[in-house]
């Protein structure tokens, strides 16, 4: 029985390493997927800078789940206020977090 075991043992622990080497690995692909929030900040600032010069911005730092019907992803969400006709107006985002891609944008009024 113990010449069994010790034949199928080093089996196991191979695959059992395997599989969890998988995962982990898994893990850190699916993490690197997500862009950053400052590239997306960036990306958005660049975008409004064309028209005029961005006075403030800010964004979360951390990816939160969103939903809007059958469209499931994680978001950043953020911000950014500029002059228009020497009046500050304020604008808040959403942004795929894997994309960059704007979701929703609005003009907030005070």
């Amino acid at each position: 029985m113990s010449i069994q075991l010790n034949k199928i043992l080093p089996l196991v622990l191979g695959i059992l390493t395997g599989f969890i080497g998988g995962l982990q690995a898994r893990n850190a692909v699916h993490k690197r997927e997500l862009l950053s929030s400052r590239a997306i900040l960036a990306n958005v600032k660049h975008s409004f800078q064309n028209e005029t010069p961005i006075q403030d911005s800010w964004i979360a730092t951390k990816p939160q789940p969103f939903q809007k019907f059958a469209l499931r992803t994680n978001v950043y969400r953020g911000g950014l206020s500029r002059l228009e006709d020497h009046q500050l107006v304020r604008y808040e985002f959403t942004a795929d977090a894997k994309t960059g891609s704007i979701l929703d944008l609005q003009r907030v009024d005070y």
